[in-house]
């Protein structure tokens, strides 16, 4: 009767495929009859023929080291909006950085700006801005695509980044946006601000995530988010939850990290237009920092969303470039977001809740009234590496929601306590019952270190995800973590059954409410040097 049970089931469960995330595109030509073709330079902007072909080159360097991003780069010869500096092309970055201060004192927009004449007869203040950028457009990899202008070329249509958001224009029509930008006394290159009050009266009347025409031939997007109403029950709520301290036979690291005070990232009202970007840098001996990163980026052609920790040197050049350290660590205690597909479906409640979990090729089902218990189904063999990057990991948990306290904050529409008590959820009872279960097994107890738990709650169109995660390296400069990056997987459901199955087509969502409590440090002449991030409960 038990196996019976355990068909319906699986029968009736979801596909775990249900991350926004795709695999990397294979090392051929076509993908889905779309040619990918290598990237050239149109009129001083790195050209793609097609999305596809700029979602390949992304993925190839989003996550490599400086040397791999600034070698492509470098190799294009365009004047990056932000350039990747290592040792070998530090010449070149500055030779770049001359000509970038040339063409500034060409434009006049940006020569009437206070300060213009001082600021570009100073390189370092320029490098120091060029830096500061990173607060507009976070990665790494992407700003270096993006020329010192701001801009790209996809197909016939170059996207323009300000600090009021993304604009679209097709090629034979890039005039009309520069004549659109100053009429309306936006910033046409970021070196410049535009003017407070002119950015919060464009963004503000402007739609978030939706790519909308604002004029004949020029379209606009941006990627903000909005702040909490307070009387929308969108905040509040929350805090207080349990969270671990770090353990290690290191124990000066240990005090180092447990010691840290939350720093305050770097993130305004309108500088995360294009999501959620917070940086903390710890500067040491003048030329040297540690720098900090929780992001959710959202460029519209790009995103990306993860965790990094850098170690740098203030060079000759002016400019931050990479510098090897004895060691570096990046940890997450916890990380959460969300996916929200309640336009799409709201499947009706089952009692059929199941809990698998993935871990060493072996895949593990409960249902509802064997939760935990040795009596679940145990498939051997079962291999994770088709599903999505963000199930890759030493231990996933998959889980139907059955909370009835999880469940009544997302129907509540409170995203701050819907945090805290997945929060609650995962450190108070899933990681000791897993110890526990795991004992049971004749295995020694996991760490918390390198674990998904998802929480699925279908009748309210919502995935739930939290995450732990620990990485070190020894005589390195830069560790990073991406959960979820690329294009995004959408659903069909059909009704008859309720088995949901992904689709590159229409429902297209990306991660939301990115919350992280995370420390990156790292280690020079014996001492340890970082920061720690906590937007758990904002």
């Amino acid at each position: 009767m038990k196996n019976n049970n355990f068909l319906k089931i699986a029968t009736f469960s979801f596909l775990t495929l249900v991350a926004s995330c795709r695999e990397e595109l294979p090392n051929t030509e076509k993908t889905n009859d779309v040619s990918i073709q290598e990237s050239s330079v149109k009129n001083g902007r790195l050209y793609f023929p097609n999305k596809e072909s700029l979602q390949f080159a992304y993925d190839k360097v989003k996550n490599a080291d400086d040397e791999a991003i600034a070698k492509y780069i470098d190799s294009k010869n365009i004047i990056s909006l932000r350039p990747v500096v290592t040792k070998e092309n530090e010449k070149l970055v500055n030779d770049k950085l001359q000509t970038r201060i040339s063409y500034l004192k060409t434009n006049k927009r940006f020569m009437a700006t206070k300060n213009a004449g001082a600021r570009i007869a100073n390189d370092e203040e320029i490098a120091d801005d060029i830096d500061d950028l990173e607060e507009i457009v976070g990665d790494d990899a992407y700003s270096a695509f993006l020329n010192q202008q701001a801009e790209i070329q996809v197909a016939d249509e170059i996207y323009k980044y300000t600090d009021v958001g993304l604009f679209i224009v097709p090629e034979e029509n890039y005039q009309e946006l520069g004549d659109y930008l100053a009429v309306r006394n936006i910033s046409d290159d970021l070196l410049y601000p535009t003017d407070e009050s002119v950015k919060e009266n464009f963004i503000e009347s402007q739609p978030t995530n939706q790519r909308i025409s604002v004029d004949t031939n020029i379209d606009y997007f941006n990627a903000r988010i909005a702040p909490i109403d307070p009387d929308s029950g969108g905040g509040g709520g929350g805090g207080g939850t349990y969270y671990p301290p770090v353990v290690d036979p290191n124990q000066q690291m240990v005090n180092f990290i447990n010691g840290l005070q939350n720093c305050s990232p770097t993130n305004g009202l309108f500088d995360g237009i294009f999501g959620d970007s917070d940086i903390c840098k710890d500067q040491y001996e003048s030329r040297y920092r540690v720098k900090t990163k929780a992001y959710n980026y959202n460029y519209y052609l790009v995103y990306n969303l993860g965790v990094k920790v850098k170690h740098q040197y203030k060079g000759w050049t002016g400019i931050w470039r990479k510098e090897n350290c004895d060691e570096l660590r990046l940890g997450v205690i916890g990380g959460q977001f969300s996916y929200d597909y309640s336009s799409y479906f709201q499947y009706p409640q089952t009692q059929y809740n199941i809990t698998t979990i993935y871990n060493n090729n072996s895949r593990l089902m409960f249902d509802a009234t064997t939760y935990w218990s040795q009596n679940g189904l145990n498939i051997t063999g079962y291999s994770t590496q088709g599903f999505p990057k963000i199930l890759q990991d030493d231990i996933v948990i998959e889980q139907f929601s059955n909370n009835q306290y999880i469940n009544q904050a997302i129907q509540a529409g409170n995203k701050a306590l819907t945090a805290d008590k997945l929060n609650q959820q995962f450190w108070n009872y899933v990681i000791p019952t897993l110890g526990t279960w795991w004992q049971n097994l004749g295995k020694p107890a996991p760490t918390a270190n390198n674990i998904t738990y998802m929480y699925k709650a279908p009748t309210y169109g919502k995935i739930l995800i939290q995450k732990t995660f620990y990485n070190s390296a020894y005589n390195d400069d830069k560790l990073e973590k991406s959960f979820d990056w690329g294009f995004q997987v959408g659903f069909n459901l059909d009704p008859s059954t309720g088995n949901i199955s992904p689709t590159t087509g229409e429902g297209l969502h990306k991660p939301q409410e990115f919350r992280v409590l995370m420390y990156g440090i790292a280690k020079r002449n014996g001492q340890w040097h970082g920061s720690k991030i906590n937007t758990i409960n904002n």
